[in-house]
């Protein structure tokens, strides 16, 4: 059974689905902070945790893009190839780190990420 306060996640799900596909980005950019900043998970939890939710979510907006073209299957399938063969290796180094130094490597690698793409839009519009 399902605890009551989880039933807040659902409408977290449904912003981080829409966001997810509209901006193909992960859910778990999204869902890992407000598992644990929201609900006090564990960070080793709601990583594990995130990467469940992303098996459902990613396959149906991968669908929705692939009906209108928007997938490149060779590019995705070699993707999905060197991930499958990395993925435990990982998975075994996270769960070897401290759950508050992995909370910050993931902090640090979602500001990189979010400061990259900024600077990305900006040399883009300025070459326009």
């Amino acid at each position: 059974m399902i605890e009551v306060a989880y039933l807040w996640l659902i409408p977290v799900g449904l912003v981080v689905g829409a966001f997810s596909a509209m901006f193909g980005i992960g859910g778990g950019l999204l869902m890992v902070p407000v598992m644990v900043l929201g609900y006090g998970i564990d960070q080793h939890a709601a990583q594990g945790t995130s990467l469940a939710v992303i098996v459902p979510t990613a396959l149906v907006g991968a669908v929705a893009h692939h009906r209108r073209g928007f997938v490149e299957v060779a590019l995705a399938a070699a993707l999905a190839a060197g991930g499958a063969l990395s993925v435990q290796a990982g998975a075994d180094v996270a769960l070897a780190i401290d759950a508050d130094l992995l909370q910050r490597f993931f902090g640090a690698i979602v500001i990189a990420s979010g400061v990259r793409l900024v600077l990305q839009a900006r040399s883009r519009r300025e070459a326009r």
